[in-house]
């Protein structure tokens, strides 16, 4: 019965809302939690797709019930296809990770990555990446990500926030990540909840990319 909202999560034109970049295949990992605000991290995903970036996705243990629960889909390996067309019109792949895998292939030599995006962040895994725990997949990439110098931004999605919240953001800013919290501008009229995602999608792939990867 769920399923029929699956209508609406890939349907607004987001070439308005987020320029493009030229992916060129590029591997981006990209973790989607399980806290609220799932569509950050739907749209998220398929900005990275349009731009034809390899996606390595990580999603946490409640993501795919947040996910299913919010947006309508079943965000599975059988089913991503299908969520998402531009896969199969594009040059882009999604490779999914268990988030309990902490011998996965990205921590390999073989492995190149130019960086990874968590959207939407819990505070629990804010912390952890903030405090270097590297418990998770998600919380080890982060700080993999740390270690060689490789683009990190984050999309918190948290209201209010506390001092311990705001301290660990700081961390992470001083260690070199970049935050991009959940909060989309409406000066330019959205017409739905896709094109405010799409808004803080775009955010994120200007700062995660260098000026010259931009495309006119």
């Amino acid at each position: 019965m769920a399923q029929s909202k699956t209508t609406s999560s890939t349907q607004t034109e987001t070439s308005p809302l987020i320029k493009p970049v030229n992916g060129e295949g590029k591997n981006i990992i990209l973790a989607i939690t399980g806290t609220s605000g799932a569509i950050y991290g739907v749209r998220m995903l398929r900005a990275l797709l349009i731009n034809e970036f390899n996606v390595d996705l990580i999603l946490s243990e409640y993501a795919m019930f947040t996910i299913f629960n919010e947006c309508g889909l079943e965000m599975i390996p059988s089913n991503v296809s299908s969520l998402f067309p531009e896969i199969l019109i594009m040059k882009s792949t999604v490779t999914f990770h268990n988030n309990l895998d902490l011998k996965s292939e990205i921590f390999t030599n073989k492995f190149v990555s130019s960086g990874m995006i968590i959207s939407p962040c819990s505070m629990g895994i804010l912390a952890g990446v903030a405090t270097g725990q590297s418990k998770t997949l998600i919380e080890k990439a982060a700080d993999y990500a740390f270690a060689y110098s490789k683009p990190l931004v984050i999309v918190p999605r948290e209201t209010p926030l506390s001092r311990i919240h705001l301290e660990n953001m700081v961390k992470i800013i001083e260690a070199g990540g970049k935050i991009v919290p959940a909060m989309p501008s409406f000066e330019y009229n959205p017409r739905d909840f896709n094109d405010l995602a799409d808004h803080i999608a775009g955010k994120v792939l200007e700062l995660l990319l260098p000026t010259d990867n931009r495309m006119a």
